[in-house]
């Protein structure tokens, strides 16, 4: 009899458990899409460090962003290799002059799950692509981001909001290589021109048409 009410105490708490751990993902989806629904534009500049499993430094690069809804941005990396990627929320322009060539691909499915579309996008569906937990220190507030899919391009995806702004990014792959993103925000929804959405291929300069 002991043991019949033990068990029905345990699934009972494993019940409840369940509801809580449902509604605090709720919570953390609900509280992330408040976040990026107050989030019109962006114009700031990044730092970009990336470590291998063991922590040691792989990669540095700077460089400058502009965001706008809905899925729209300009992410130009200037060192230590040139590179610049525009998305229109339709198609997305990969440049690379030092190759001199451009790669044009429309959004699938999986580029609309890379964190610069969703900082540019609608946060709309957030849990049906993402498992999402946040955690709170002071004035931070930092959201992670597990993709529910299989074919995912990252492990993990962590958003960080100081005074309710994105202040940084981080992913990790399945190799265990991780980057972190610093932004710094010069302009907070301000009008930007829809025309630097758009690229125009400088001649000569080889197209690859994905």
């Amino acid at each position: 009899m002991f043991k019949k009410s033990m068990l029905k105490k345990i699934s009972l708490m494993l019940v409840l458990l369940a509801f809580t751990s449902l509604a605090l993902a709720e919570s953390a989806a609900e509280k992330l899409q408040g976040y990026l629904k107050q989030m019109q534009t962006l114009e700031g500049s990044f730092e970009q460090l990336t470590v291998d499993g063991r922590g040691q430094r792989m990669q540095e690069a700077q460089g400058t962003l502009l965001l706008a809804k809905p899925g729209r941005f300009y992410w130009s990396t200037e060192q230590p290799f040139p590179q610049v990627l525009i998305s229109n929320g339709a198609t997305l322009w990969v440049y690379d002059p030092d190759l001199e060539q451009v790669t044009i691909q429309t959004l699938d499915k999986q580029a609309t799950q890379s964190p610069a579309i969703i900082l540019a996008g609608e946060a709309k569906d957030l849990t049906q692509h993402f498992a999402i937990d946040f955690s709170v220190t002071g004035k931070r507030v930092v959201f992670n981001l597990i993709p529910l899919e299989a074919d995912s391009l990252f492990e993990e995806l962590s958003l960080h909001f100081v005074d309710e702004r994105i202040n940084a990014l981080q992913l990790k792959d399945s190799l265990g290589q991780k980057t972190r993103v610093d932004l710094s925000i010069s302009k907070f929804n301000q009008p930007i021109d829809k025309q630097l959405f758009e690229f125009e291929v400088p001649a000569n300069v080889d197209v690859i048409q994905e």
